[in-house]
């Protein structure tokens, strides 16, 4: 497994080295830790410093210092997360810098290292400016050709997990994707699956709760399916797990079983919807990472 880190040296980039170096200790392989200088810092060719004027190339040179710095500092902060596992020296740690736009250069390093997911510090995108601008970690979510970990908290083993299930392939490559990457003495698993409300109130009126409740029948079964067996693979790979069956919107009801159950991270499968579906069904796993409260890992 190969995890794309990028940093800035906020409190968030700590929460996010300690989750990576956390939930990750035992199956990943490689960790690059990245920062990224933005291009509105480097776009002036003079400025002033002490009294002197300072050339954009020595601005760019000390800059890009004071980025290797904080890699280092951030690569020992790792080290001693991992050496708790037993597995720092299993893991290779490299760091790089790169200028630009922050969520560009993030998907491009991401695509030419080929990495297997990208981990983000979140800093609270259900706010006004998120919303109306759009967070690095939210642009991150939505076009990453690879899994998305979003930090939003501090994670600890032995950890809970809500995973959310629906029978797609996406669902498939979340169940692969866990049992490949997470150790099962380290996490223990709360399956759910959410029978989405198919009829509206009219439709409701005019067939009768008896007659909708059939006409759902089929589906909850499925459900049902999905859970057991899902159960059964999971059990097999050696994780403790428990299933629950939902009924709802399904991001609604995978964030209120969040708060519910008290789960530090929560899964869900992305569907990889493009252009005009996004626009019109939306996202659950851009829902879910917006509005959960706790961490959130969208596998692709």
């Amino acid at each position: 497994m190969k995890i794309l880190c990028p940093i800035d040296g906020s409190d968030f980039s700590r929460l996010l080295i300690q989750g990576v170096g956390t939930v990750f200790r035992h199956r990943v392989k490689e960790i690059v830790l990245m920062h990224v200088l933005p291009a509105r810092h480097v776009g002036k060719s003079r400025i002033s410093h002490n009294s002197q004027a300072v050339s954009l190339s020595d601005l760019s040179t000390k800059m890009t210092q004071v980025s290797k710095k904080l890699l280092h500092e951030h690569v020992e902060r790792l080290k001693v997360v991992l050496s708790q596992a037993g597995t720092s020296r299993l893991v290779s740690l490299n760091t790089v810098v790169m200028k630009g736009d922050v969520s560009d250069a993030i998907l491009r390093a991401s695509e030419k290292m080929q990495a297997d997911c990208i981990a983000v510090g979140s800093r609270g995108m259900s706010d006004v400016p998120g919303y109306l601008l759009g967070s690095v970690s939210r642009k991150v979510v939505t076009h990453a050709s690879c899994s998305v970990f979003m930090v939003k908290g501090r994670l600890a083993v032995p950890l809970s997990m809500l995973l959310a299930l629906d029978g797609s392939k996406a669902t498939k490559r979340a169940i692969r994707r866990i049992t490949n990457w997470l150790d099962p003495d380290d996490v223990a698993l709360h399956a759910v699956s959410v029978v989405p409300e198919k009829l509206t109130d009219l439709g409701l009126e005019i067939l009768g709760k008896r007659q909708a409740r059939a006409l759902m029948a089929p589906v909850r079964m499925q459900t049902s399916v999905l859970l057991a067996e899902s159960r059964k693979k999971f059990l097999k790979a050696g994780f403790q797990v428990d299933t629950e069956f939902l009924e709802g919107n399904p991001p609604m009801q995978i964030v209120e079983a969040v708060k519910r159950l008290k789960t530090p991270l929560v899964c869900v499968g992305s569907k990889g919807l493009s252009g005009i579906e996004r626009f019109m069904l939306g996202s659950v796993s851009e829902w879910v990472s917006t509005y959960s409260p706790v961490s959130v890992l969208v596998i692709r």
